[in-house]
């Protein structure tokens, strides 16, 4: 009982004690997600206030112009990138930010919560116009990026200036701001290069300018830029302007995403503040305000953009095209490599074009003695045609074929292989197609097949073999029969077969005077000058003791009768010898029948009637051959059979 009561404390104990470890994770894992949400909020006002500084004093050098705002860029890019939940927390820090940098520039309350209104409303239209973006490659995908230059650029930036001039309307007698337009340009353009460059680093990106074969060529394209941008625009004496464009469409082709975007915010930090201070080749034009020039700069920039970004996008496209290309390949090579069976593309004509590195191990050659080569020519004349008619079969699209066939392998020796063959479209207009050729090794099972069958074939043949004489036996006989009844030949026309029954004369008296083994070898004698007076096609069956069945496919009656005797003065003429018989010699009696046979009882019918005539053939003195005629009109044909 007390150690009941123990164990139930104890119990009791762990309970209390895991419910207090649940209770401990769960404090420092809201104190964790609330340091995180503060973070968050923190690095929004943060970063908001210090960029609107920035933004601030470029307007004040500029005479309450500016260029390019960079706030709201950076906080779409920033936002983008951020969870659902913690979205709110980064845009409220971030809002104070913005109330706190207006205030610095001498701004009012209303007016410092005016433009902050007017940074949220746009930011928070423009993060829900490009959902799900979570990098710059992405941001630049030719559907992604339009839908970025329409809705953050256009739709958002203008969006804004219409709720800052609602705003403070009645509060300045002219605009905050010199013109709508520089709002509307200065926005956009803060979304057009800052929210991919947020995204570059943040993202992680940017870690392609260190990778090993881009670190000259990123750096040396940068400086290009840079040195470039610098001399443009540090003198007035010439109209250069232009000659901007080449170095930055030259990092466009050039350069990897990172460093593109990195290239133009350099020209824009120098372009920007130097035209402000009143160098570079815009001052070489009479515009009356300063509003103008800056205008004028922002549009230059805009142009150089819809240059470089178009370029950029289409040239990350096809560098994702390409690197997938190449993974596709090196996957395609790892399968090849380590695929039991030999990959290989022919051309129309059957040529090798490619062959995987297994060729070697499969078939002895290296890939490169095959290419050039026909497929044809390496295989065994007797599987040559078959091949070439598959090859142009497997031309039809969609239509995939196999064949088994002998290859030659470079020792000389074939092998059984199998193929399998279908064509492949070249994905161009009017471009060639090739083959897929695949070759598997199965040799190993083929020779085991052709073991299998022959062995079954011996054993049939030894079921259907006479031991002695090696002639057919009587089942062999019963199954051709019935096989010669099954064939679709006979099921569309009858055909005329004559059957011969051959006895062996007085055969008795021949083992009783010269003994069992001389009347074996006798026996085989008889049995082997038989098949000597038969075409190929005839059969020849002992049919028991010393009686042979001789059946003749599309026979005529003359010409069975000939056969046979044929047969009888070849056996005749071996001068076999035989003191048992009165003719001194061994002799056979020979029963002829022939009809046409159409059902199965027809056979059984005419081997009646050539047995018949083997007996009256021994009736008449044997030595002779008996036709079923005589055997027809004989009355005693249901006699005993004589010796």
């Amino acid at each position: 009982m007390a150690d009941v009561e123990v164990r139930g404390l104890a119990k009791k104990a762990r309970a209390g004690k895991s419910n207090l470890d649940v209770n401990a994770m769960r404090r420092r894992f809201s104190r964790h997600e609330l340091w995180q949400l503060t973070r968050v909020g923190l690095v929004g006002l943060a970063a908001a206030f210090v960029l609107l500084v920035i933004s601030g004093q470029l307007k004040t050098m500029a005479g309450e112009l500016v260029a390019i705002w960079i706030v709201d860029g950076y906080l779409l890019g920033h936002m983008m990138l951020l969870r659902r939940r913690y979205k709110p927390i980064f845009l409220a820090g971030a809002s104070v930010g913005l109330v706190l940098g207006n205030l610095m520039g001498d701004e009012s309350l209303y007016v410092a919560f005016s433009f902050t209104a007017a940074g949220v409303v746009e930011t928070c239209a423009a993060a829900l116009m490009l959902p799900g973006v979570k990098s710059a490659k992405e941001l630049l995908q030719p559907k992604v990026f339009v839908r970025f230059v329409v809705g953050p650029c256009i739709i958002a930036s203008m969006l804004s200036g219409v709720v800052a001039v609602i705003l403070l309307q009645g509060i300045f007698t002219t605009h905050p701001f010199p013109s709508f337009s520089n709002w509307v340009i200065s926005d956009a353009l803060g979304f057009l290069i800052f929210t991919p460059v947020t995204l570059v680093m943040l993202s992680g990106e940017w870690r392609t300018l260190l990778q090993p074969g881009n670190r000259i060529k990123s750096a040396s394209l940068l400086a290009l830029i840079g040195i470039v941008a610098t001399v443009i625009f540090s003198k007035t004496t010439y109209d250069d302007l232009y000659w901007m464009l080449p170095p930055l469409a030259l990092l466009a082709f050039r350069a990897e995403l990172s460093t593109v975007l990195l290239g133009t915010l350099i020209f824009i930090t120098v372009s920007v503040p130097l035209t402000i201070h009143g160098t570079g080749p815009l001052w070489l034009f009479p515009f009356a305000t300063m509003q103008d020039r800056i205008l004028a700069l922002q549009l230059f920039t805009v142009a150089a953009l819809s240059i470089v970004l178009p370029i950029t996008v289409l040239q990350t496209q096809r560098n994702t095209l390409l690197s997938a290309l190449a993974d596709g390949q090196r996957r395609f090579r790892n399968l090849a490599e380590r695929s039991e069976e030999v990959l290989m593309e022919l051309s129309a004509d059957g040529i090798f074009q490619y062959v995987s590195p297994r060729a070697s191990v499969v078939l002895g050659y290296e890939p490169d003695m095959l290419l050039g080569r026909s497929v044809l020519e390496l295989v065994h004349p007797d599987g040559r045609k078959e091949l070439a008619a598959v090859l142009a079969q497997a031309w039809k699209i969609g239509v995939e074929e196999s064949a088994q066939y002998r290859f030659r392998r470079a020792d000389e020796t074939h092998i059984w292989v199998r193929s399998f063959i279908s064509a492949i479209p070249s994905g161009i207009p009017s471009g060639l197609m090739a083959l897929a050729f695949a070759v598997r090794d199965v040799d190993a099972a083929v020779v085991a097949e052709q073991t299998r069958l022959n062995e079954e074939r011996q054993l049939r043949d030894m079921a259907f073999i006479d031991s002695l004489t090696g002639l057919r036996n009587r089942r062999y006989l019963d199954s051709k029969v019935e096989e010669l009844f099954s064939s679709p030949a006979h099921a569309t026309s009858a055909r005329p077969v004559a059957v011969l029954f051959a006895d062996i004369d007085y055969f008795k008296n021949f083992n009783d005077e010269y003994g069992h083994q001389a009347g074996d070898e006798c026996l085989k004698t008889v049995g082997q000058c038989i098949v000597t007076t038969l075409r190929k096609h005839d059969l020849v069956a002992r049919y028991g003791g010393e009686e042979f069945v001789i059946v003749l496919e599309n026979c005529e009656q003359t010409e069975a009768a000939a056969t046979a005797e044929l047969t009888r003065a070849a056996v005749e003429s071996l001068g076999l010898g035989h003191r048992g018989s009165p003719l001194g010699v061994v002799t056979l009696s020979i029963g002829v029948a022939q009809g046409e046979m159409r059902r199965p009882s027809d056979a059984a019918e005419l081997f009646e009637l050539a047995d018949s005539a083997l007996y009256m053939a021994k009736r008449m003195g044997r030595n002779r051959v008996g036709r079923v005629q005589d055997a027809i009109a004989a009355p005693f044909v249901t006699a005993p059979r004589m010796a």
